[in-house]
């Protein structure tokens, strides 16, 4: 077999190899792959342990894993720097231990400052973190809230990190 042929042997294959990922794109292409409603296998959350407190939970939680929540669900609408600014929701650089709706410079909804005479520990963040539309009905948030007891307790331990270091 001279080299001739043995080109084209080799050019053949290559044809069909560009032909057939060719006719798999427009194919992929034409009719995309439907993505299910929901998902076949329900991926449950880590149960918190049965009976423990929002305080329990925050002792042991994770600042890290707050930390990475925090800036996957918050950071688009709240600043958790020093002195950062209010975006389209207040600061939260120090927020735990004041009071609800009364931090400076932002104007909340009326649905907050009902809760004016409470203060922002692990037990009001939880319940304001799982639906803040339950915890203040009328709220200006429109997030849905965290299912999971650990993230939020995650979430709240990180927010309890955020505060001014000691002089």
């Amino acid at each position: 077999m001279d080299s001739v042929r043995l080109n084209q042997i080799g050019a053949a294959c290559l044809f069909a190899a560009l032909a057939v990922g060719a006719s798999w794109g427009v194919a992929r292409t034409a009719v995309p792959e439907p993505v299910p409603a929901k998902p076949g296998v329900a991926i449950p959350h880590p149960a918190a342990p049965a009976g423990a407190s929002i305080d329990d939970l925050v002792a042991r939680a994770s600042v890290e894993k707050g930390h990475a929540i925090a800036d996957r669900q918050c950071a688009m609408c709240h600043s958790l720097a020093p002195q950062g600014p209010s975006i389209i929701g207040p600061a939260l650089f120090g927020v735990v231990g004041t009071h609800v709706g009364d931090i400076p410079g932002y104007e909340f909804s009326d649905a907050l400052k009902t809760h004016k005479d409470e203060t922002w520990n692990n037990t009001t963040l939880s319940t304001w973190l799982k639906s803040p539309a339950d915890y203040a009905p009328g709220t200006k948030m429109s997030f849905p809230g965290i299912e999971s007891e650990t993230e939020r307790a995650d979430l709240i331990a990180y927010l309890n990190s955020l505060k001014p270091e000691p002089r």
